[in-house]
């Protein structure tokens, strides 16, 4: 019985010294706001007992606010550009939207914190990669048209003219509609 204590004891000693002090408080702390949060939800929900109990403010603002960046970030195709930090974003958004609406706003407050800068960051990285790739598509259809401008110059064939003039339009459509990968294939193969 007295090796069974002692073994105890001893586990105990190794638990405590892996984790600081620090750790071992953090994580209590973090453990009683969770399960106050969830105790005040579940006693909200009972009728009687509702009016007895007030739940914290919903964070409102900050939820907005990181939904319309979410929903840009879905509108720019990020999936596609920058795929593992779009997956990060969306998992940490699907648990604090989770939160926000089973209305644990306290710890969906704190997820939503972290969220936001996330989320902020990489809708301007994604926002300067497409201004690049505009940029970029922009020169190179500037080029062309200079090219354009002198074969049309040259030539006196209206069809040949007329080709020419409708691979240009095709290209101003294609950069307008920012679809630069069907703009990037045919700048490839222009008709002069």
């Amino acid at each position: 019985m007295k090796i069974k204590k002692y073994i105890y004891f001893l586990l105990f000693l190794f638990l405590l010294a892996s984790c600081s002090l620090k750790d071992i408080n953090l994580s209590l702390q973090n453990f009683k706001d969770i399960i106050v949060e969830r105790t005040k939800v579940f006693l909200n929900n009972i009728p009687l007992i509702k009016k007895y109990i007030s739940l914290p403010p919903a964070p409102k603002k900050l939820y907005k606010q990181t939904e319309n960046i979410i929903e840009q970030l879905k509108t720019y195709g990020t999936q596609k550009v920058y795929k593992d930090e779009y997956e990060e974003v969306i998992i940490l958004w699907k648990k604090a939207k989770d939160l926000y609406q089973n209305r644990y706003y306290l710890s969906a407050k704190k997820e939503l914190k972290k969220l936001y800068p996330k989320a902020k960051d990489l809708l301007e990285k994604i926002k300067a990669y497409k201004e690049n790739v505009r940029k970029e598509a922009l020169q190179k259809y500037k080029a062309l048209v200079k090219r354009a401008n002198l074969k049309l110059s040259r030539l006196k064939e209206k069809e040949e003219k007329l080709k020419i003039k409708l691979y240009l339009w095709k290209l101003k459509i294609l950069l307008t509609t920012e679809n630069y990968n069907e703009f990037n294939e045919a700048i490839k193969n222009p008709p002069f």
